[in-house]
Formats: structure tokens, C-alpha cells, sequence
């Protein structure tokens, strides 16, 4: 059977017809969502000590007052490092310090900061931090020579 002259054709069962004569497809319904992979079971993910310490010496380098984070290399013993067991990070930080500040302020407030960046990247919890203050810098208006 065909269409009155004038009219237009009935719209297909799955959707009105589109500009230009094709009729638009309606999305499938969904079925039935996956069931969700237990975490544990979804594999694992390994974050190199390097990469641990990488990060926690870029947050110790946000804190205010703190002039310099000193990098760990292989021929300077000290600086920034890491030991990750299973999910618990512990750190050591060798930082120059503005001076005159309060050491033990600053301490308090690198040990906050780096503890929650660490956290916030990696998903470790954070045991202990060991803080050497290895230089005191002079402000620009105190000049000590």
C-alpha cells in the first residue's frame, strides 16, 4: 500500500525519520551491568621507592621556607628516600631551610604536606618521616656576612 500523495510515509518502529529521509536509531537498552571485579582481584599495582621518593621530595619542595630538597644520586649518600612495605611508605628527607625560621614549624608542616601528596598519588599510607635539616639559608633581608 502506498502513501497518499502529499504525505509522508509512516516513521519506522525504531525512531522519526531524520532530515533527508533516514530514520534515526534509538540506543539498544542496556542490559544488565557487568558484575564489578573485586579490587584484589583486578591485579596489582607496583610503585617504584624511586618514584615514591620522587615525590615526596616535589612535596617537600612546596612547603614555604623550605629553599631546597636534596635529591638522592649514586654519589650522594643522603637526600630524599623511600622503603614501601606492602602499603605503607617510610621516607627520609634532607631539606635547607629558610633562615630565620622555626625548624621545628617547618618539620611539622613538610611532614603533613608530603604525608597527604604521597597519599593522594600513590595510595600509601605514610609510617614516619625522618627530616634533616642539612642547611639554613638567609633570607634576602638578613644578611649575615
Amino acid at each position: 500500500m502506498t502513501a497518499p500523495a502529499g504525505s509522508a510515509p509512516p516513521a519506522p518502529a525504531d525512531g522519526p525519520p531524520e532530515p533527508g529521509g533516514v530514520p534515526a536509531r534509538e540506543p539498544a537498552p542496556a542490559g544488565p551491568a557487568p558484575a564489578a571485579v573485586p579490587p584484589e582481584l583486578r591485579g596489582r599495582t607496583d610503585i617504584p621507592e624511586r618514584v615514591v621518593a620522587r615525590i615526596a621530595a616535589q612535596a617537600a619542595g612546596e612547603v614555604p621556607h623550605v629553599h631546597r630538597v636534596r635529591e638522592r644520586g649514586a654519589l650522594a649518600p643522603g637526600g630524599t628516600q623511600a622503603v614501601v612495605h606492602d602499603e605503607l611508605a617510610f621516607l627520609e628527607l634532607d631539606v635547607s631551610v629558610d633562615y630565620p625560621v622555626p625548624l621545628r614549624h617547618v618539620a611539622e608542616e613538610i611532614r603533613r604536606h608530603v604525608a597527604r601528596r604521597v597519599h593522594d598519588l600513590t595510595g600509601l599510607a605514610v609510617g614516619h618521616i625522618d627530616i634533616g635539616v642539612t642547611d639554613l639559608v638567609p633570607s634576602r633581608g638578613d644578611d649575615t656576612s
